[in-house]
């Protein structure tokens, strides 16, 4: 069966605790941890591929910001809730600098496709209407959204630097496998 490469973000400390709380732990040394989010797949299997994976592969996407755990937001497949576009442009950045800082010359990748994660983060849009969302339990996916309104323009912008920064991605990960 085919990996899918569908990830939801996951906050450490809710929201509701994190607009109840406020700027509370400013002053603590907690900096960054109020608003902390992991990448997480939906698919169970895709976590385990990299749970078999070497340990540079389980190392660069944890230092890229993804758990290994299983997490559905309930957003049907490709799309992703619109609220977390910063978090996900925020892990594709740490994907992007991480490529070149880790070693996966030769690394087992567990069943994990690479280049179809790339694909996936490529074509994944952003869901306008919330109110469709309620999670699943089980991370069972929600039925397909009815249609959104049109995006405004800041998720147009949104849509082509992410494509920017994954066209880089890709390119840097090919010329990579050229290498070997």
């Amino acid at each position: 069966m085919a990996l899918t490469y569908d990830f939801d973000m996951f906050s450490i400390m809710p929201e509701d605790l994190q607009d109840k709380f406020g700027g509370m732990f400013d002053n603590v040394g907690a900096t960054g941890v109020m608003g902390e989010q992991l990448a997480m797949f939906r698919d169970p299997q895709t976590v385990a591929a990299l749970e078999r994976a070497d340990q540079a592969v389980r190392t660069y996407f944890l230092e890229s910001g993804f758990g290994m755990q299983v997490y559905s937001s309930g957003a049907p497949p490709g799309r992703y809730l619109e609220k977390d576009g910063d978090a996900r442009i925020a892990v594709i950045e740490k994907l992007t600098a991480n490529l070149a800082t880790h070693d996966l010359d030769g690394a087992d990748w567990g069943g994990f496709e690479f280049p179809k994660f790339m694909e996936s983060l490529a074509i994944a849009e952003p869901l306008d209407d919330e109110t469709l969302l309620a999670p699943t339990p089980h991370n069972q996916q929600a039925s397909e959204p009815r249609p959104a309104a049109p995006r405004p323009a800041r998720g147009r912008r949104l849509i082509a630097f992410v494509g920017l920064v994954l066209g880089l991605i890709l390119l840097l990960y090919v010329a990579s496998q050229m290498l070997l």
